[in-house]
C-alpha cells in the first residue's frame, strides 16, 4: 500500500506558510482597522466639540437674552433719541414751546429749513429749525431755555444763537434768531 499525501516535512512547510500568511493577514487588518478608528475618533471629537460649542452658544444666546430684556428701558430710550422725519415738526414745537414758558420766555415765530441735512452716510440727519423769542429777556431764562433744548430727547441742538445786552440793565439780553438742529432718522 503506498501512502499518498503529504509528508510531514511538506505538511510542516505547509503550516508555515499557513502562519505566516494569517500573521500577515492579521498586521494589515490591524493596520486598516487602526486607521479607521483614528478618523471615526477624528469625527467623534468633532462632534463632541460642535456639541460644545451649540451648547456655549445657547447658552450665551440665553444670557443675551435676559440681558436685553434687563436693558429694555435702555433700549427704548435709545429708540426715542432721534425724531421721525414725518413728526419732527410738530414734536419740536411742542418741546420748544414747553420749554419757553417753563423759561419764562415767548416764542414769536418759527421756520423750518425745506430740507433735512445728513453729513455722514448712515448717520442720523438733522433738520434746522430758526426760532424767534421776544426780546428783551432776562439772560437767567435764557440759558435755562438753552439748557432744556439741549437736553432734550429727541436730540435737539443749538445751533446758533447772536446775543445782544440790553443797555441800562445787565441782567436782560436780546437776541433776534435761534438756530436748532433737530437730529431725525
Amino acid at each position: 500500500m503506498k501512502k499518498s499525501g503529504i509528508s510531514a516535512v511538506g505538511f510542516r512547510s505547509l503550516l508555515i506558510v499557513l502562519i505566516i500568511l494569517s500573521i500577515g493577514l492579521a498586521v494589515v487588518g490591524f493596520y486598516f482597522a487602526q486607521n479607521a478608528l483614528v478618523e471615526y475618533s477624528k469625527v467623534v471629537g468633532q462632534t463632541v466639540a460642535d456639541s460644545t460649542n451649540t451648547g456655549k452658544d445657547v447658552q450665551s444666546l440665553k444670557t443675551l437674552q435676559a440681558e436685553l430684556a434687563a436693558k429694555q428701558d435702555v433700549i427704548i430710550k435709545s429708540a426715542s433719541l432721534l425724531a421721525t422725519t414725518a413728526n419732527y415738526q410738530s414734536q419740536a414745537i411742542n418741546d420748544i414751546n414747553a420749554y419757553a414758558t417753563e423759561s419764562g420766555l415767548n416764542v414769536s415765530s418759527y421756520s423750518f429749513a425745506l430740507a433735512p441735512t445728513t453729513a455722514v452716510a448712515g448717520a442720523p440727519s438733522s433738520s434746522n429749525i430758526t426760532v424767534s423769542l421776544t426780546s428783551p429777556m432776562p439772560y437767567l431764562s435764557l440759558l435755562k431755555f438753552v439748557r432744556l433744548v439741549e437736553t432734550n430727547i429727541p436730540k435737539m441742538q443749538i445751533a446758533s444763537i447772536n446775543l445782544t445786552r440790553q443797555e441800562g440793565d445787565s441782567t436782560m439780553v436780546k437776541t433776534d434768531q435761534i438756530s436748532i438742529d433737530v437730529y431725525t432718522n
